[in-house]
């Protein structure tokens, strides 16, 4: 994946693309794990690599509850990350 973010919070590295490469592997219909190299490219320093996996549960086929954890594997990433999440989707918006 390749995404484009704006962080106006943050002047020094406002502007970032990120990309990844994820490996998934589903456990019946509702259970999944993943693993995933992310890429954080800035306009000012020096690029980030983590790897980063996790897993989750699909609660209904449009929600989801996931957590992670990712590991820095240079100086420009953070040494790691713990993350939840909650994600839903909306179908037939557009």
């Amino acid at each position: 994946m390749f995404t484009n973010f704006l962080v106006a919070g943050d002047p020094n590295r406002q502007f970032f693309t990120e990309t990844t490469f994820v490996l998934e592997r589903e456990f019946g219909e509702r259970y999944f794990l993943f693993v995933e190299f992310v890429g954080d490219y800035h306009l000012n320093g020096g690029p980030g690599y983590l790897i980063n996996s996790g897993a989750g549960f699909r609660i209904t086929p449009e929600q989801q509850i996931d957590f992670h954890v990712a590991l820095g594997l240079n100086e420009n990433a953070p040494a790691y990350i713990l993350g939840i999440g909650y994600s839903f989707r909306i179908d037939g918006l557009f």
